[in-house]
């Protein structure tokens, strides 16, 4: 029996796979998955700023990454108004085709077998270790 591989294995492999694939999804709706994921801030949160933005995509942008090198594909998809960014009705639609089917179907797989309890166990879990690390929100 093989020693049991700690949790940073885990932890990377999962990332690493989740965004491997969300990338897919994303993709297949024409979109990357950093775009993906800015629509989606803007849809909880109308009127966001790059700076909003920014602050809710951190922990998926590389230190060479900015919002605006994401925001050059949007031009149809997200209105830049001077107050914030907002979804145009294709971006909406868009976001919404994408939720619908891809990554509907993705986070249907990343559940699948476990209960709500075990999910819900998990995410407490995880964050309770990035805080151990400092993280705070």
């Amino acid at each position: 029996m093989s020693a049991q591989r700690p949790i940073g294995y885990w932890v990377k492999t999962v990332d690493r796979l989740i965004d491997d694939q969300f990338a897919v999804a994303a993709g297949e709706a024409g979109l990357t998955r950093r775009q993906w994921q800015i629509l989606n801030v803007l849809a909880e949160q109308p009127g966001a700023t790059r700076e909003q933005i920014a602050r809710a995509l951190a922990p998926f942008l590389t230190g060479t990454e900015s919002i605006d090198d994401h925001l050059a594909g949007l031009a149809d998809l997200v209105t830049v108004r001077p107050d914030g960014l907002e979804l145009t009705p294709a971006g909406r639609a868009r976001l919404d085709q994408v939720r619908a089917s891809s990554v509907a179907h993705l986070r249907e797989r990343v559940a699948a077998g476990l209960t709500r309890e075990d999910y819900d166990t998990t995410l407490r879990t995880l964050e309770r270790i990035a805080r151990n690390l400092g993280w705070s929100d």
